[in-house]
């Protein structure tokens, strides 16, 4: 059976104590245990499992999984003896990870700020191979003006077996969001982008779902009031940042692009439109943009929409997502909004 340790028994035990780095970012005193070890790993939790079978469940839990019990039943654990000679294993490297379903917020949030915290100058980096290529640029880019030269290997899904591999562990949103606006608003100055009013509608394009069925009716409504119309898959990611960054008021369905008003100015205006939630586990999920307004200090306004059933969804979607909660929950539907909402929104702006 897999045995949990938790930060006492690191600090106190030297040979787990010898499994970990420290790493520190003076300017804003963040510290960072990094794994240094050899360990197992899946690309779905990214929850270390050592060689000699101990997990670090308060430094690699993320806020926004549900529980990792799993890991610790009996069958997890004989399953894991009979395959792990069978692993690929990658060596040398550093455990950057990325969402699987190249979720925006996952990655912004609990993958990349892990980035910061290499000290190394040449290092190959691992990620999911889903991630796009505008997060990898992210990456690229951040790597580059603090002097790392880094190469991508790239996992898929399943487990791997990591040797002499570097892993950060997980932050809090509060310091994800610390150690994010420290670097990227050092840069936002000197990144180009188009001189939006103030006022900024945010669609969802491309997304899967919760997308507003009477959308036109809202954007009609908006170009009334000087607001820009934008598609944030249209632009590079610091381009992004920028544009909320400039905003006084935004618009938004609830979904991952949102993830950017953790770059606004306080005092912001968020407007969020968002499914109704009776589900207790997807609270959690629906709070999130509140969450970081309230660590920006912005003023965060949430309308609820109706909800409407799809007929179906992408093979990403159904790979990630169990059925049973695609076809339960109101998270994953798309969304109407009231007349009486639309008229309401744009009578108080």
């Amino acid at each position: 059976m897999l045995i949990n340790k938790n930060n006492t028994d690191i600090v106190n035990q030297n040979s787990l104590n010898m499994q970990f780095n420290s790493a520190t970012l003076q300017d804003i005193s963040q510290n960072c245990k990094i794994l240094n070890s050899n360990f197992y790993l899946d690309s779905f939790n990214y929850f270390p499992i050592s060689k000699d079978f101990e997990t670090f469940h308060t430094l690699f839990k993320r806020n926004d999984q549900n529980s990792l019990d799993h890991f610790y039943t009996k069958a997890f654990y004989e399953n894991l003896i009979e395959k792990k000679n069978n692993f690929k294993v990658f060596k040398d490297s550093f455990v950057l990870g990325s969402s699987p379903s190249d979720n925006y917020y996952t990655n912004l949030f609990y993958f990349f700020p892990r980035i910061f915290f290499i000290n190394e100058k040449k290092l190959k980096v691992l990620i999911h191979r889903n991630l796009s290529n505008n997060f990898r640029n992210l990456i690229l880019f951040f790597c580059k003006v603090r002097g790392v030269e880094v190469s991508f290997n790239f996992i898929d899904d399943g487990f791997y077996k990591f040797e002499n591999c570097l892993m950060p562990q997980f932050f809090k949103i509060q310091e994800s969001v610390k150690i994010l606006k420290f670097f990227i608003e050092l840069t936002l100055p000197n990144v180009e982008s188009p001189n939006f009013r103030p006022k900024i509608y945010i669609r969802r394009g491309n997304a899967n779902y919760r997308k507003i069925i009477n959308e036109a009716d809202l954007i009609e409504r908006l170009r009334k009031k000087d607001f820009e119309i934008i598609n944030p898959e249209h632009f590079e990611i610091l381009t992004q940042m920028k544009i909320f960054s400039n905003a006084k008021i935004i618009i938004s369905s609830h979904g991952s692009n949102l993830s950017n008003i953790a770059f606004c100015k306080q005092g912001t205006k968020i407007i969020e439109i968002s499914p109704t939630i009776q589900n207790e586990s997807e609270k959690i999920l629906v709070n999130r943009y509140k969450n970081i307004s309230d660590i920006v200090g912005l003023e965060h306004i949430t309308i609820n929409a109706d909800t409407v059933d799809q007929n179906d969804y992408p093979p990403v979607v159904k790979k990630y997502i169990n059925s049973d909660i695609l076809t339960m929950s109101s998270y994953y539907k798309n969304l109407i909004l009231k007349v009486s909402e639309i008229e309401k929104l744009i009578s108080n702006l």
